[in-house]
């Protein structure tokens, strides 16, 4: 039940219900066109959705804990310590001392994406080993905490976030037949926890990077950004939760936005078509080379506010090719996602999981950007078909299934 097509579906009914919300005075109400495509691109994916479920072809597979692991873990800790060294700074240490160096600007070119990008991989495997077996549960716990703190040191909420929601559907994908009032519960109560942390730690970042003189925890700033209403202000709602409504509505107001007031000053042609497969289908990493070759332009889209410039996977689509764009897109990921997941099934993977996980959280975070294109989160998509490909020469230890263990126990 846990997969990319349910997760589509439930992502946009969490945005579409906060928007209801009407805790900023910056949104624009959505159009029809908008919530007519939202509702049948929510009904093809519950139709793809439901041939996961009938088929059963996503299982939950234990992974044995192997000493090499915690290698891995010292050598992925390494690769930040040297980037420690080229900067001589972490951007944690950089905000208490009122030095200059985001996240962003932190890192050895190159080096930095593939180490950020195995860190979240590595991150997914070891919670899934500290799901898969008792007996070494511990030390498994202690390694993936350990590999949570470069995410930390170097403020990279969206790193951290990623993880810790790609985690989510590892744990609900081992116990989606055994899901509980209780589990759910905990769920909530540790998703209310993290958003309001995530408040706490956007409001100690923007506090910093526009040096307001004020304490770093302080809310007005951001408030004042966001356009709250005086009804938020003057309610009892803690201000650290504005941050997870704004980040979680405002892409979609602006994506209206956008649909609002952009015109085409052309017919759209074969060009623009390749200016799309480029721009929105391909990593960053790629696109950003290719970009300048042929001197591409990619129009910008409108934005409530200068301060909030995303506008979920859909915005860019529109301004390069209209609605059928946004279809074309929509097609893309539904194919993609399928495509890739009967690829990892096919082989038999060790990391399949893993691979779904990742894929739930590119669904997830549609509502906020284009995924696919963002090298952060779509290069790990990689590793497990990589791993699986080269499995043989034991990078990472094998997977187990519930049968073997079974037979190992002497059942």
């Amino acid at each position: 039940m846990i997969n990319p097509y349910f997760i589509y579906i439930l992502s946009f009914l969490a945005v579409l219900i906060a928007y209801l919300f009407r805790w900023s005075n910056l949104f624009p109400d959505l159009g029809l066109p908008l919530i007519l495509f939202l509702g049948s691109s929510m009904a093809v994916a519950f139709f793809l959705g439901r041939i996961f479920v009938k088929q059963k072809i996503i299982s939950f597979n234990n992974i044995k804990y192997k000493k090499n692991l915690e290698l891995v873990t010292y050598g992925v800790l390494t690769g930040y310590l040297l980037e420690f060294l080229y900067h001589r700074n972490f951007p944690l240490l950089a905000m208490f001392t009122n030095t200059q160096l985001s996240y962003t600007e932190f890192g050895i070119p190159t080096f930095h994406v593939l180490l950020v990008t195995f860190n979240s991989f590595f991150s997914l495997y070891l919670f899934q080993i500290v799901l898969s077996e008792s007996e070494r549960r511990k030390i498994s716990l202690v390694l993936f905490i350990l590999t949570l703190v470069p995410s930390i040191l170097i403020l990279n909420r969206g790193m951290l976030l990623i993880i810790l929601m790609s985690c989510v559907f590892i744990y609900l994908i081992k116990y989606q037949s055994k899901i509980t009032f209780n589990k759910i519960a905990g769920l909530t109560v540790l998703m209310v926890i993290g958003l309001y942390l995530f408040g706490v730690l956007g409001n100690m970042r923007v506090n910093n990077s526009y040096q307001t003189n004020t304490s770093l925890f302080d809310n007005s700033l951001f408030l004042q950004i966001g356009g709250a209403t005086n009804e938020f202000k003057d309610s009892v709602i803690p201000k650290e939760f504005f941050w997870g409504y704004i980040y979680l509505a405002s892409p979609l107001a602006n994506l209206q936005e956008t649909i609002n007031n952009f015109t085409f000053e052309e017919d759209v042609n074969f060009y623009d078509t390749f200016v799309f497969t480029i721009t929105q289908t391909l990593p960053d990493f790629i696109s950003k080379r290719v970009v300048p070759l042929y001197n591409m332009v990619i129009p910008a889209g409108y934005q409530i506010t200068p301060e909030l410039n995303v506008s979920t996977a859909f915005a860019q689509p529109f301004v390069l090719l209209g609605w059928v764009g946004i279809t074309f897109y929509t097609i893309f990921a539904f194919v993609f996602a399928l495509f890739y997941i009967l690829l990892l099934k096919k082989l038999n993977s060790d990391y399949m999981i893993i691979g779904i996980a990742i894929m739930n959280s590119i669904f997830v975070f549609t509502t906020f950007s284009n995924m696919f294109s963002f090298t952060g989160l779509s290069f790990q998509l990689v590793y497990p078909l990589l791993f699986t490909l080269f499995s043989e020469k034991k990078f990472i230890p094998k997977a187990v299934s519930d049968e073997d263990n079974l037979s190992n126990s002497g059942v």
